[in-house]
C-alpha cells in the first residue's frame, strides 16, 4: 500500500480491522443453517457493531463530514457506506459479501474501497490512481469473442417489474451460448468485472451511488458504461468497449424486432 494515498491506507487498515470482527459471527451464522434457530439476532448484531466501528473510524479520518447509507442520496460531500452490500447472502453463511465505502467530494464519488473479510479481499479505486485487488493492479477484460465472455446480472431483491425485464435480458443472452452467473453480491460481481474475471454486469438502479461508484471504478480499470432505456427503466451494462457495444446492439434489436 506504499505507493497509495494516505486515504486509501487509512482506510485499508480500518476496514479490515473492522471485517475481521465479524468472521467470528459468519461462523456462528453458518452454523445456524442446518438448525431451526433464527439468524436474525446474529444478523443484526454483527451489523450494529460494525456500524459503530465503522463511524469511529470514519470521523477520525474526517471529523467533518456526515455518514450516510448506501440507499440514501446526498448533493453534498460525505462518506456513503453499505455494511454489507448482500445481507442475504451473509444470513445464510454464504461468502459473497462485503463491506463497502466510499467518499463522495464535489458530488462524485472519487473513492471507493469494498472489503470480503471472509476471502480476505480488498479493492480499491481512487480517482486519477486507478483500481487495485489487495497490492495487485486490476483492469478489465479485453475479450472481443462474444461467445466466450462470461456475464453476471444483479438483482435487487424486491423489485419485481426489474428482476422481469433483467430475466428477460438474461433470456436474449443465454441464446447466444454465453455463459451467465448471479452472484448476489453487486460488490463480488464489480470486482470480477474490474479484475477481468467476467466481461459483462448487467443492473437496473435507481440509487445514484451504486451508478456514480461503477462508474469511478470503470473508469479506473478502462471499462466503460453503457445504458438503454427499456419500458422506462434504465438498464445499465457495465463492460469492456466492445463487448457492451454488441450486447447493448443486441438487445436493442431484439426488442424492436418484437
Amino acid at each position: 500500500m506504499s505507493n497509495f494515498s494516505p486515504l486509501l491506507n487509512v482506510l485499508n487498515k480500518s476496514i479490515r480491522l473492522s471485517g475481521k470482527k465479524i468472521i467470528r459471527d459468519f461462523g456462528e451464522i453458518e452454523k445456524l443453517q442446518s438448525s431451526v434457530r433464527q439468524t436474525e439476532k446474529f444478523v443484526h448484531l454483527a451489523k450494529s457493531k460494525l456500524e459503530k466501528d465503522l463511524h469511529q473510524i470514519l470521523k477520525k479520518i474526517k471529523p467533518d463530514l456526515k455518514i450516510i447509507p448506501f440507499e440514501d442520496q446526498r448533493d453534498q460531500d460525505c462518506w456513503i457506506i453499505d455494511l454489507i452490500d448482500s445481507s442475504r447472502n451473509f444470513e445464510r453463511g454464504i461468502d459473497n459479501f462485503s463491506i463497502n465505502i466510499s467518499l463522495q467530494e464535489d458530488q462524485k464519488i472519487k473513492t471507493n474501497i469494498f472489503y470480503n473479510p471472509i476471502k480476505d479481499e480488498t479493492f480499491y479505486f481512487q480517482a486519477g490512481i486507478g483500481g487495485y485487488k489487495n497490492d495487485s493492479r486490476v483492469r478489465v477484460s479485453e475479450k472481443k469473442l462474444f461467445k466466450e465472455s462470461i456475464f453476471t446480472f444483479f438483482n435487487k431483491i424486491h423489485q419485481t417489474r426489474e428482476n422481469e425485464i433483467l430475466c428477460d435480458i438474461m433470456k436474449i443472452i443465454k441464446k447466444e451460448k454465453v455463459v451467465t452467473r448471479e452472484s448476489g453480491s453487486i460488490c463480488s460481481d464489480i470486482g470480477f468485472l474490474a479484475s477481468g474475471k467476467i466481461e459483462s454486469l448487467i443492473f437496473i438502479t435507481s440509487n445514484i451511488n451504486l451508478k456514480n461508484q461503477i462508474s469511478l471504478i470503470l473508469s479506473e480499470t478502462g471499462g466503460v458504461l453503457n445504458k438503454l432505456d427499456l419500458f422506462g427503466k434504465i438498464i445499465y451494462i457495465a463492460s469492456n468497449n466492445y463487448i457492451g457495444k454488441i450486447t447493448k446492439e443486441m438487445i436493442e434489436n431484439s426488442y424492436e424486432s418484437k
